[in-house]
């Protein structure tokens, strides 16, 4: 149970510091336990998660989301006519076998002027460069940038590709760095290293 609440029971503060004020309806796509999402619908925000755990849907219903559990192919296919103001793609698009279409449904159930949000691991990290091609190997790990459950690399330049190709202006990039040395680096180079020393990126943009 204890890896199941570290695998899907985050609170990502960072992700929802791009959350506009003000957005009612939501679209959490690998909602997880929903501890994130609790936080919108305690501020009155209408919450749909779309969660393939049967177990974490569950406790996803009980913090007050409106949960399908299905894949994301399909829970998105349910969801044909309704819109929301904000998408939320947190850790879960290079879990996805088709992760570009899936951005694209996503998209298209975004109201114009809404905003996507997403998190990614960032394969760019120096430790992915070090693993591959210092060590040659590949780690088989159970979370992180080598999670063994990863199906796609995931980078902000693809992300931001994305954006472009679905009509997304992009607004906000935020490097996630959690250690005294990784903000030292950032500061000392400018921000130039923070694209090999942040293992996380956070994207949003928002629907032209």
């Amino acid at each position: 149970m204890q890896e199941e609440q570290e695998y899907f029971g985050h609170s990502r503060q960072d992700v929802l510091a791009h959350v506009p004020d003000g957005v009612s309806a939501i679209l959490s796509l690998g909602c997880g336990f929903g501890q994130m999402e609790k936080t919108l619908v305690d501020k009155g925000c209408s919450v749909v998660g779309i969660e393939l755990s049967p177990e974490a849907a569950a406790i996803a219903s009980s913090n007050g989301l409106e949960v399908i559990a299905k894949p994301a192919d399909v829970g998105i296919k349910d969801l044909e006519g309704r819109q929301f103001d904000c998408v939320l793609l947190s850790d879960v698009l290079e879990h996805l076998t088709d992760p570009v279409s899936i951005f694209k449904s996503c998209v298209d159930l975004l109201a114009p002027g809404g905003t996507v949000v997403v998190s990614i691991p960032n394969f760019r990290h120096i430790s992915v460069f070090h693993a591959i091609f210092i060590k040659g190997i590949v780690p088989d790990v159970e979370a992180g940038i080598f999670d063994r459950t990863h199906l796609r690399i995931t980078t902000r330049k693809l992300i931001e590709k994305w954006f472009a190709d679905n009509n997304i202006n992009p607004k906000n990039c935020h490097y996630n760095l959690p250690g005294r040395l990784q903000r030292a680096g950032s500061f000392l180079s400018f921000g130039l290293l923070n694209e090999i020393i942040s293992k996380q990126v956070v994207l949003s943009g928002t629907k032209a």
